[in-house]
């Protein structure tokens, strides 16, 4: 704890598969982990295909697995990556921030071998923005639980740690770790908890339903409108989405530019841009309310028509 994000032994590196890597994997790296890629570029996908390939990249100075949801053809599915991993002893790491919903994936992944789960608490659960769940194995929470705490204190009287003093497992109480700049409030905290039981008392049938009900309302909205293609998409058990195609071609302006006026105009609408380079936008129901809809369908249209 006192070294990180050095790593004096060697044991650093983090398996995965070259599909699954993304830009939040810097949480890993930020830790002193150093990712080792399996797998090819290439169509389908960047696949990976058998769970030998991951078996080959284990060495001594593999540390863990990092398996993150994500739609990505060609890569091996969790379970296998967890068989494989487990052989060896080494642990899975899961990044299921928008794992959610369906609310059966708060135990699905550990069920299918994940050793660690992390799932915001800011999106679907509806907590507080600067919060999560960390889902597991209780002695890798653990770990990362004592990366957090105040550290400013005694043997004698150190609570938060007497097992793992008693145990060996720590000589005494270390330097602040490497997680305490990121540590979590009791606001935060209680606010998550909160949610959380809010979110698991909800009928989610009933909320996924209203969610397609105003992503259909904002289609019906843009019908006919010049230059504008609305798709509906629902992965299954996930939130229904709105796709907003704009035709570059024909109103002479991009998704990006689409996205832009949006944002900078009144009311401000945000929207995701995860498809504006393939000239898309997407409207996640999730965060409206209901009637809601109906104002990003008309800051849309006012947008095209001034435009075009």
């Amino acid at each position: 704890m006192d070294d990180l994000p050095l790593v004096h032994d060697g044991r650093n590196e983090i398996v995965v598969q070259r599909g699954h890597r993304n830009a939040y994997d810097h949480a890993l790296r930020a830790a002193g982990g150093v990712m080792v890629e399996v797998g090819y570029l290439g169509s389908p996908g960047a696949g990976c295909h058998y769970d030998w390939q991951i078996e080959a990249a284990i060495t001594p100075q593999t540390i863990a697995v990092a398996c993150p949801i994500m739609d990505t053809p060609g890569t091996v599915s969790l379970p296998e990556v967890a068989e494989v991993a487990h052989r060896h002893g080494l642990p899975v790491i899961v990044d299921a921030a928008a794992g959610l919903p369906p609310r059966a994936n708060l135990r699905r992944y550990l069920a299918e071998g994940a050793d660690l789960v992390a799932f915001s608490g800011g999106k679907a659960i509806g907590g507080p923005q600067g919060s999560g769940l960390l889902v597991g194995r209780r002695d890798l929470i653990e770990s990362a639980r004592l990366q957090m705490l105040d550290m400013d204190v005694y043997p004698q009287v150190w609570r938060a740690g007497r097992e793992a003093l008693k145990s060996g497992r720590l000589p005494g109480p270390p330097h602040h770790g490497i997680g305490r700049a990121c540590k979590v409030g009791k606001e935060q905290a209680v606010g998550l908890l909160v949610a959380l039981e809010q979110y698991l008392a909800h009928d989610e049938a009933a909320e996924l339903a209203a969610q397609a009900a105003r992503v259909y309302r904002l289609a019906e909205a843009l019908d006919g409108l010049r230059g504008v293609r609305c798709n509906l998409s629902r992965p299954a058990g996930g939130v229904p989405k709105a796709e907003v195609w704009i035709d570059h071609e024909l109103l002479g302006m991009s998704a990006f530019d689409v996205i832009e006026a949006l944002e900078t105009g009144d009311p401000s609408v945000c929207v995701s841009q995860g498809l504006a380079p393939r000239g898309g936008l997407v409207v996640n129901p999730m965060t409206l309310e209901d009637g809601e809809e109906r104002i990003v369908a008309e800051r849309i249209i006012a947008v095209v028509r001034a435009g075009s």
